[in-house]
């Protein structure tokens, strides 16, 4: 019974999440490589150590199963392991194990390591959660996660932090796994769109602190949801961390995350509303997209950001955002003196953001973009020129700089 219990344990770590999503079939390296691992006991009343074998853990019981000569299996509380006079167990790597782990602590990669490592952190990792007091392994398998991310191992990376609990190894002071997880899917999700659903389970796994660091992180990471075109699962992350950062209402972030979900409405709509046009079927998707985007932006015009602020210019370039869609519409209707009116609101909205913003900001080049389409429509295509020659000098080599020349080369020639 001990044994079935001890083979449980070891694989209630994996078996318990294989509903997570996975980029590509990977090889089970904790099923593979599972097994005990040998430690040296070290006891309170005694300078002696005794050997002993690790087989598993059951993190939810607060058990430790081993096996001892003399003593047979063991079944110790993590809790009461002081008053079993144990003051800790000892692991010590393999000769090659500990050379392999310097050398991915150097950044000297090479995945013939890993392939080499894996027989024997694959077993050590499953201890993670017992106490750093009692088992000092979590920098060197910290020291793997990091070699995995520096050599771009990112399939594996997922499977391996995807079964680890970062909540308590949060608590046992080694956020730094955590926020190895926060690393990896920002660069999974810039490797490969497609990737965003397995690093969204991956994030749901991860908690954020109430501190400006684990805000800044998380924000960037739906910052990257947002510029790969994922507004969907963005509007999610935003909305994720939105109340955590609220608690501080003297936060920076504030208001940049009142921003970004109305910003991704509408550019959702953008996407439903030419399907829409032609299919009656999206157009309750659509209304849902742009209502939520204008009813955030009623929300943001009561209490707007300060003009000599950042987001002041994304604010200002939501609004122009809003109103092209008005123009749009009812440049689709015929109606061209509403249409008109609305291109040049926006043209004003965009114009006012641009003069109070700086060039480091990233959606500048898209404001800009912004007021040269709006002075085509009112056929202002010298000021349009203008705009896009601006476009090419500020942001050489970007898909800004390309778009503005196919913008050039086809405005009417004067």
């Amino acid at each position: 019974m001990i044994k079935k219990l001890i083979n449980l344990s070891c694989w209630t770590l994996v078996l318990s999440l294989f509903c997570l999503p996975t980029i590509v079939s990977a090889e089970d390296y904790f099923k593979k490589f599972a097994g005990k691992i040998p430690v040296k006991v070290h006891y309170l009343k005694s300078a002696a150590t005794k050997p002993m074998n690790l087989l598993g853990i059951d993190a939810a019981r607060g058990i430790v199963y081993a096996e001892m000569e003399g003593s047979g299996r063991l079944e110790l509380e993590l809790r009461q392991l002081q008053r079993q006079n144990i003051a800790k167990f000892e692991f010590n790597w393999s000769r090659n194990g500990k050379t392999y782990l310097n050398y991915l602590a150097n950044e000297q990669y090479d995945p013939r390591i890993l392939t080499a490592l894996r027989p024997e952190v694959y077993k050590v990792m499953l201890f993670l959660e017992m106490p750093f007091q009692y088992l000092a392994i979590h920098d060197d398998c910290l020291t793997y996660v990091q070699g995995l991310l520096g050599m771009e191992q990112y399939n594996e990376a997922f499977y391996l932090l995807s079964r680890l609990n970062l909540s308590k190894l949060d608590e046992f002071g080694y956020r730094d796994f955590s926020e190895a997880a926060l690393e990896l899917c920002g660069k999974m999700i810039a490797a490969n769109k497609d990737s965003a659903k397995a690093s969204q389970a991956l994030l749901k796994r991860i908690s954020i602190r109430d501190n400006s660091s684990d805000h800044a992180s998380y924000l960037r990471l739906a910052d990257s949801l947002r510029t790969q075109g994922l507004y969907a699962e963005a509007i999610g992350e935003y909305t994720r961390l939105t109340p955590i950062v609220a608690k501080d209402p003297n936060s920076p972030l504030n208001k940049i995350l009142q921003i970004w979900p109305v910003y991704c409405y509408v550019k959702l709509y953008e996407i439903y509303a030419p399907a829409a046009a032609k299919d009656k079927r999206y157009a309750e998707a659509a209304g849902k997209m742009f209502n939520s985007a204008v009813q955030g932006l009623k929300k943001l015009d009561e209490d707007p950001p300060a003009r000599n602020t950042n987001e002041y210019s994304l604010y200002k370039l939501l609004r122009s955002l809003i109103r092209v869609q008005y123009a749009r519409q009812y440049e689709a209707r015929g109606d061209e003196f509403k249409s008109s009116d609305y291109y040049r609101q926006s043209v004003l909205e965009v114009t006012e953001g641009i003069v109070n913003a700086r060039i480091g900001l990233d959606w500048l080049p898209e404001s800009l973009m912004m007021a040269g389409d709006a002075y085509e429509k009112l056929e202002l295509q010298e000021a349009a020129k203008n705009v896009y020659n601006q476009v090419k000098v500020f942001f050489p080599k970007t898909k800004w700089e390309k778009l503005s020349t196919e913008r050039l080369a086809n405005l009417p020639q004067t």
